[in-house]
This record gives C-alpha cells, sequence and structure tokens, in this order.
C-alpha cells in the first residue's frame, strides 16, 4: 500500500499555527520567558507580573531602583526582547 499526501509532523504542526494564527501568541510567549535571560536572575526576581498587551510590555518591577534603572535601559531591551522573540513583537516597555 502506498502512502499519499504524506507529511511530517513538523509540517503539519507549523501549518495547523499558521491557519489558527498563532505565530504571534507563540512569539510573545518567547519574548515573555526570554526576560530573565535578557535581564538577568536579580531583576528577575524583582520582577512581579509581566505581559503583552497592544505591543507593549507591561512589568511590574517590586523595587524602584531596578524600575528605575530599566527605564534607562528600555531602547536597548526593547531590541534584544525583540530579538529573543523571533521578530518586531513590542514597540514599548511600560514599567510599573
Amino acid at each position: 500500500m502506498k502512502r499519499q499526501n504524506t507529511a511530517t509532523l513538523g509540517n503539519v504542526i507549523s501549518l495547523w499555527i499558521e491557519e489558527m494564527k498563532l505565530q504571534g501568541k507563540i512569539s510573545e510567549t518567547r519574548l515573555i520567558g526570554s526576560w530573565g535571560k535578557i535581564v538577568g536572575s536579580y531583576i528577575a526576581s524583582k520582577t512581579r507580573e509581566i505581559y503583552i498587551k497592544d505591543r507593549k510590555l507591561v512589568v511590574r518591577i517590586d523595587s524602584s531602583v531596578v524600575r528605575n534603572e530599566l527605564a534607562h535601559a528600555k531602547t536597548m531591551l526593547i531590541g534584544r526582547l525583540n530579538d529573543e522573540g523571533g521578530g518586531d513583537i513590542i514597540d514599548d516597555i511600560l514599567l510599573w
């Protein structure tokens, strides 16, 4: 018996992700997951909440000193996070 219309599992998953329009959410999740790698363990330990809304990364930080330092490095952080996330995912970081 000869197989017809065969595809690898990776191709099928890629097609499903494309059809369900999930690539944006996957990229956002990858970006959020890279937060600790980009900012380091100390700043990650001061992070209480992190999510993306309307192309803005919203981050709640416990320390005003850390928040201030991140505000000064905002442009660099946006670039590095977008690189880790795999594309142009965020335009701004809101720190509170």
